[in-house]
């Protein structure tokens, strides 16, 4: 009995340190409720350790994978690194022919959308943050076409170029590029977080690696302006894709982000 009494002790010790925490962080009243909501959580989550890949085929680990697998798909397709690669020319063409100055444009966009993500992620959250970024992408990436396209004066068509490529790279860095990495691991339970972030970073480095691959080919052969045109589509797509597809989880609760994952969470045993 004595045993038995000092095996429960700590546990009961910690759970009476948790409630005392939350009240001092939430209120009394909030105390129940949150405790409710870790045990759900770790009555249904694990370890990270002790999960097998072949979970990831399970709901909802299979709905999470999915999503980080095709935000990492749209996202390369939509031509980030194709468009820093070509904007030098773009910059060329313009008549800046100065290359740290080209860098020195590229890398001041860079530093504002960075700056612009880390205001609006906790203000706007993440799922509109992400929207937001692929229509400024879609817009920036037509916007190049028309320039490249019509025949409109050299002077106008070379300073449309530049505004396209600088406002795509701008939205990028505000909500594309980082809240892609952000959101994933958000959405993941910490039971399978470890393995659906290495799925998607697969993924990634995949489409990367066949942008890079082909972008130049496909240019040589269809023009910059199609190519361009596709990247528009795919950022288009991926606004469409975040709306239906991904839930927010600003503000949320682990149980609320995999309830909306999962409608039939909550009626596990």
């Amino acid at each position: 009995m004595a045993f038995g009494s000092r095996s429960r002790a700590p546990h009961a010790g910690k759970l009476n340190d948790a409630k005392q925490i939350i009240s001092n962080l939430w209120g009394p009243s909030e105390v129940e409720k949150s405790i409710e909501e870790f045990q759900s959580v770790l009555k249904n989550d694990g370890g990270d350790l002790d999960s097998r890949w072949s979970e990831l085929l399970d709901e909802p680990h299979s709905r999470v994978a999915l999503i980080g697998g095709t935000l990492f798909v749209l996202q390369q397709f939509a031509g980030i690194n194709a468009v820093l690669y070509f904007s030098s020319l773009t910059f060329k063409d313009a008549g800046i022919t100065n290359g740290a100055l080209a860098s020195l444009y590229v890398g001041l966009t860079n530093l504002a959308g960075a700056l612009g993500a880390l205001y609006l992620v906790d203000r706007q959250g993440r799922q509109k943050l992400i929207i937001g970024s692929y229509v400024g992408m879609a817009i920036s990436m037509f916007l190049v076409v028309y320039a490249i396209s019509f025949p409109i004066d050299e002077e106008l068509r070379n300073n449309l170029s530049i505004l396209g490529t600088i406002l795509y790279m701008l939205t990028y860095a505000i909500g594309s590029g980082p809240v892609t990495g952000l959101i994933i691991p958000e959405l993941s339970s910490s039971r399978t977080r470890g393995k659906i972030m290495s799925f998607s970073f697969s993924v990634h480095w995949v489409c990367n690696f066949l942008v890079g691959l082909f972008f130049l080919e496909l240019t040589e052969k269809f023009g910059v302006a199609p190519v361009y045109g596709s990247f528009g589509a795919v950022s288009a797509f991926a606004a469409i894709f975040s709306y239906y597809f991904l839930v927010e989880t600003k503000g949320r609760s682990l149980e609320e982000i995999e309830m909306s994952l999962n409608p039939n969470f909550a009626k596990r045993d």
